[in-house]
């Protein structure tokens, strides 16, 4: 690539002595003896140290497969969420984020996915407390990222590294130093794509084919003259807002670092937005000779106004009403030309008062996006995130490491629809309800650390227990009937024969006992083992415990007497590991009860909540890796590959029986995924004036299912419009694949869109039916470049994804022509005169309405995804440095896709690469300083 020739060119320079410099995507050089405090790494002697499960090697040693991703390549970018931050900086790492609305979650997945009805989340560790769930987290507090992939490293997490483990670090004080900075930025954000639809004079021509009916509506006196643009009125300019400040300070003995943050995000659609309030405080101390104490205490305050995404006009979604409106609708009743009164009063009917959104004509259920930005749906959680580890010193080199940590949430989600406003509101008579949540989950921890160090034998062994549990609890309200000037859900108020409430509660709780040892000879030769056997309340006695071993080894062939010293080859090493990990994330608490609860609080129902299955178990995943690290050049080049195999057993899987209201769960399937990776990083130019670094990665992974117990067929993500699913999940196909009709071609006779016979009957029927698309890219990929010149830098990140399919489900609402809604502008090419030949139907065809390979589009993409320029004040204003920079986000994105945007997930989980109304990906531009002293 682009780095690697500027290194080629410069070949003279590798004659000469190199300094260590800093690289944003590798580790932190430097030349003393000096430690520098990393939180929970340190780094000495020109060797890394990195964390691997309860223990920490010198990078040079590990023998897994880790990644690494420091803050400073995305701390200058308007990230919510720390996933981000790792999107296209690891290899077999995919982060897709699949809606641009403030707040939305990201799917990360390493190296693909491995199960189908449970999770497949990675684990977080953030300062040694577990969770699943990084949202809220400031970005501004981190330090790195590491990624385990391999099961020889995440085996030791048991049941929670099923999936790959992500260990967090946040920033710390330093003894004897005092430290403060801000980092502030403002920015500005557009939707960053377009999808036409027909004007108005288009609309009526395309209805007038359909039904000439729809088309005596729209020019009903009524609507004259108006012609109302959606767009304008949804689509706004949405505003990022960011102000961090810390501050450390540390003594003899003793080190305090604290931070608070807010961030703000109005989303480019109202009333989406996400406010976050964050603090944080990090202690250590050194109590005594043999005793040291550290801690890590955060608060993050989230307030979430959602808007409905992800769904047609029929279900309230903002952007398919957007597109689907017809544009002789107003937004507001009071803007008809003609409005119908009461006969005896006088008086404004429903649907035509002042203050209340005019009626869709056609079906009053369907709304115009105004009305259904005005139903609320608002969140507020709370999060307490909290770790206080000890360190006792026993003996020499034996140390005792007791630690709690604890994540508490509190969510509280509002829904409210007023009774006035809209026609849905005014049909309930108001409608709303109130969840309280409450999610809790705790882990003690107690290790046995022991290290020797003694010639060219480095030995560390680690024994340890813990107790988990897990604590869910629900009490949800809702109800209808509200006065008609009520905003807001108020149980109290709804009517009280529609009031309702219901509450939900489970423990899980998991006992582990684990080890973890490694050995390196003469910085040539490690090995790394572990075991850890995990107990769960969720299985049934017999089948509680799981056991998860992990080996690995590593040979450093650079470190060897006939390549010490050799100018062209700094590095070589060879690596290879296996492990188990296991995966219960699916099964129920309770699994082996047939229990029934409530229907709802105070009724004499009881429903069932789960079927019986004592013979439940874990799901298994059998992990195999190789691989290669080079460093050529004085390591101005690095090179790493690695070569997988992952294969899951005792998949969980789920059985529908007529009259049974809950499904039935069993382990009966087997999957595989297998891959390559490859990162090359590169120091193209390095001198006092100019530096010039390079990272490219890339990933290729492929899935593949290879039984399924009982029913080997199974249907998934059902569309309505069509009445058919567009997901088969079947033995020796990938997971997510599209399932449906390819098409011919449209007659040129008679306008109708034919399909292929390929089950060779001579007729069209469900058994022509095929697999038509794969939403699994072929791979995926990241390219950073870090330029620097005297004291300005410029830094650019591209991502992209080659060779997956996404099922554009919106073009089901925006071209099959058969009812009322308005159009895309492909429909101007469809089928009008015999003998025209063109890909698209003639207007109200029924065989339109057939889900095939009609909607399956090319998903590939490059993305420009962040492009920042800065320039640094070395000791001004009284601060060691003041950063001012510009950073554009998602600026150029190179498709053939033809939504929105081709990042999107609708469904998630299992079920990939569908686009239904997606809140679409912005385009932001912000301007930022950051100083420190």
């Amino acid at each position: 690539m682009l780095g690697i020739v500027g290194t080629l060119l410069l070949s003279k320079a590798y004659s000469q002595e190199i300094n260590p410099i800093k690289n944003k995507q590798d580790s932190i050089l430097i030349e003393k003896e000096d430690s520098l405090d990393l939180g929970n790494k340190t780094t000495n002697n020109l060797q890394e140290v990195v964390v691997i499960g309860y223990g920490a090697v010198k990078k040079q040693n590990l023998t897994s497969a880790v990644g690494q991703v420091k803050a400073e390549s995305f701390d200058e970018r308007p990230i919510y969420n720390i996933e981000q931050g790792l999107q296209g900086n690891v290899a077999g790492v995919n982060v897709v984020q699949p809606s641009g609305k403030p707040g939305s979650g990201l799917e990360v997945k390493i190296r693909g996915i491995n199960s189908i009805n449970s999770s497949t989340k990675p684990l977080y560790v953030i300062d040694g407390i577990q969770t699943y769930d990084i949202s809220g987290v400031n970005p501004d507090d981190v330090i790195d990222m590491v990624v385990l992939k391999d099961a020889s490293s995440t085996a030791i997490y048991g049941v929670n590294g099923s999936s790959g483990v992500i260990i967090v670090t946040t920033k710390k004080a330093k003894s004897n130093q005092t430290t403060f900075g801000f980092n502030v930025y403002t920015g500005f954000s557009k939707v960053a794509n377009n999808i036409d639809v027909l004007n108005l004079d288009q609309y009526k021509s395309l209805i007038s084919d359909i039904n000439p009916g729809f088309l005596a509506t729209a020019n009903s006196d009524r609507y004259a003259g108006i012609n109302t643009n959606w767009r304008d009125q949804v689509f706004r300019t949405g505003v990022d807002q960011n102000y961090n400040v810390n501050y450390g300070f540390g003594g003899e003995g003793f080190r305090i670092y604290s931070s608070f943050g807010y961030q703000g995000i109005e989303g480019i659609i109202n009333p989406a937005r996400n406010n976050r309030f964050s603090s944080r405080i990090n202690f250590d101390a050194d109590i005594t000779k043999w005793l040291k104490v550290n801690g890590s205490f955060s608060y993050i305050r989230t307030n979430l106004y959602n808007s409905n995404d992800n769904m047609s006009v029929s279900r309230g979604g903002v952007v398919m009403a957007t597109l689907n409106t017809p544009a002789f609708l107003p937004v507001y009743a009071d803007q008809l030309k003609i409005r119908e009164v009461d006969s005896t009063t006088g008086e404004f009917l429903d649907g035509y008062k002042d203050g209340q959104f005019a009626l869709n004509p056609y079906q009053s259920s369907w709304e115009n996006p105004v009305a259904y930005q005005s139903r609320k749906n608002e969140s507020v959680t709370d999060r307490f995130l909290s770790s206080i580890n000890f360190e006792v010193s026993l003996a020499k080199g034996l140390k005792w490491k007791p630690a709690v940590t604890l994540d508490y949430l509190n969510l509280e989600n509002e829904t409210f629809t007023d009774a006035f406003r809209t026609s849905y509101g005014r049909q309930e008579r108001g409608v709303g309800s109130l969840d309280n949540s409450l999610y809790q989950n705790y882990n003690i921890e107690n290790t046995l650390n022991y290290t020797l160090k003694k010639n060219v034998h480095d030995f560390n062994l680690i024994v340890g227990n813990s107790f988990q549990e897990n604590k869910y609890k629900r009490h949800g309200y809702w109800g209808k009937g509200f006065p008609t000037t009520l905003m807001s859900f108020d149980y109290d108020k709804a009517e009280p024969a529609n009031r309702t409430q219901s509450r939900d509660a489970s423990i899980t709780r998991y006992v582990s006992f684990f080890g973890q040892a490694n050995y390196t000879f003469n910085d040539k030769y490690s090995v790394m083992a572990v075991l850890r056997a995990s107990g769960a309340s969720s299985l049934a006695p017999g089948n509680k415990w799981g056991y998860f071993p992990g080996l690995s080894a590593a040979w450093i062939i650079s470190n060897e007497d006939f390549l010490k010293g050799n100018s062209t080859i700094s590095q070589l090493k060879v690596r290879a590991g296996w492990g188990i990990t296991g995966n219960v994330s699916g099964i129920p608490a309770y699994s082996h009860w047939a229990l029934r609860k409530e229907a709802n609080i105070g009724s004499e129902q009881l429903n069932p909540t789960q079927t019986e299955n004592s013979d439940l178990t874990w799901e298994t995943t059998e992990d195999k890796n190789i691989g290669f690290d080079f460093g050529f050049l004085r390591n101005r080049i690095r090179v790493s590959a690695d070569f997988y195999h992952r294969n899951t057993t005792d998949l969980l899987m789920n059985l529908s029986f007529p009259g049974i209201p809950v499904s039935y769960q069993y382990n009966g399937g087997e999957m595989t995924n297998k891959g390559m990776e490859f990162t090359l990083s590169t120091q193209n130019i390095n001198n006092e004036t100019f530096k010039w670094n390079s990272s490219f990665n890339i990933s290729f992974n492929k899935n593949k299912v290879k039984s399924i117990d009982y029913m080997e067929i199974r249907d998934m993500a059902y569309f309505e419009t069509v009445g058919a699913n567009a997901v088969r999940l079947m033995p020796g196909h990938v997971v997510g694949a599209f399932y449906g009709y390819v098409v011919d071609r449209v007659d040129a006779n008679t306008g109708e869109l034919l399909y292929k016979d390929l089950d060779g009957n001579g007729s069209f029927n469900s058994g022509d039916r095929t697999f038509i698309g794969d939403p699994n890219p072929d791979f995926t990929f990241g390219f950073t470049n870090n330029f620097k010149y005297k004291n300005f830098y410029l830094d650019f990140l591209i991502t992209g994804s080659v060779g997956n399919d996404i099922f554009n489900a919106s073009r089901l609402d925006l071209e099959l022509m058969n009812d009322f809604k308005n159009q895309s502008t492909a429909v101007l090419n469809r089928w009008t005169t015999p003998g025209q030949i063109t890909n698209i139907p003639k207007a109200g065809s029924s065989s339109a309405l057939f889900l095939s390979d009609r909607f399956i589009e090319d998903g590939s993409y490059v993305r420009l995804k962040a492009v920042t320029l800065g320039y640094n004040f070395k000791k001004a204003l009284g601060f060691n440095s003041i950063n001012f920079y510009v950073t554009g986000q998602n600026l150029l994105t190179i498709t053939d896709y033809s939504g929105f945007d081709p990042e999107v997930n609708s469904n998630g989980g299992s079920v990939m690469g569908i686009d239904y109304g997606a809140y679409p990906q912005v385009r932001t531009f912000v301007v930022g300083i950051k100083a420190s002293l």
